[in-house]
């Protein structure tokens, strides 16, 4: 059970109707579709979705055209969506989209992860990554466990300030890093990293398109060919994210 974010293109539509024009879209990949098991089937609910700092960004010369997927132009009663912030929106047109502005958000909010992390690891002593710990159990299984290499990696000062920094709900620091090691994530070259970032600002894990393809990051050279799509899109054409679960 997993949950993943789907861009989905939908040829010009008023925003009352884009929670249906969505529906159909998505309806081939349901996986309950069929009564035993959809061959294609991805997903078994879905919401329209704007993570915090991830919503579509507007180009200012567009802030507030009715075109956009918004709390005001959507009705409650087709999908319950939050008010967001100056210059956000849900999706729309991809004309009225600020995507330059989205990938430059991405490599701002990766430097300034980067430079949060370079503080606390210069007033904590030197962390080692989870996988030393891991080597270790694997050396010696029946008097090291997986727990006490787990233990161990989390009772590092650095570790441990930065799982509380995301416990927290700090701006810098996710909920992600619960779940990841900090210390081998920031071990990794950091203008890649920054560049896959960017990569990833505007298409989620899956990318429906005009014509009802779906395809995601299980193929090779997705990203490239994902942002290229939404980057040559017809500018009427509408783009929204939703979350899914599988």
């Amino acid at each position: 059970m997993t949950k993943f974010v789907v861009t989905v293109c939908v040829p010009p539509t008023a925003p009352r109707k884009i929670p249906q024009a969505v529906a159909a879209a998505m309806a081939p990949y349901d996986a309950n579709l069929t009564a035993e098991w959809n061959p294609v089937g991805h997903w078994d609910w879905w919401a329209i979705r704007a993570g915090v700092g991830s919503a579509y960004m507007v180009l200012p010369l567009h802030d507030g055209d009715r075109r956009l997927v918004t709390a005001t132009t959507v009705p409650r009663r087709k999908a319950k969506l939050d008010p967001l912030g100056p210059l956000e929106c849900y999706g729309g047109p991809r004309g009225l989209l600020d995507f330059d502005g989205m990938r430059q958000r991405a490599a701002r909010r990766h430097d300034a992860l980067l430079a949060a992390w370079t503080k606390l690891a210069a007033v904590h002593p030197p962390a080692r990554p989870l996988a030393e710990f891991v080597a270790r159990h694997e050396a010696d299984p029946e008097s090291y466990s997986p727990a006490d290499a787990r233990r161990d990696h989390l009772a590092q000062p650095l570790v441990q300030d930065v799982a509380q920094r995301a416990v927290r709900g700090d701006q810098n620091f996710g909920r992600s890093f619960l779940l990841n090691d900090p210390v081998a994530y920031f071990a990794r070259e950091h203008e890649e990293a920054r560049q896959w970032s960017v990569r990833c600002a505007i298409p989620g894990f899956a990318l429906i398109t005009l014509d009802g393809a779906w395809t995601d990051a299980d193929t090779d050279g997705y990203l490239d060919q994902a942002n290229r799509y939404l980057d040559d899109l017809d500018a009427e054409a509408v783009v929204i994210d939703l979350l899914c679960h599988s």
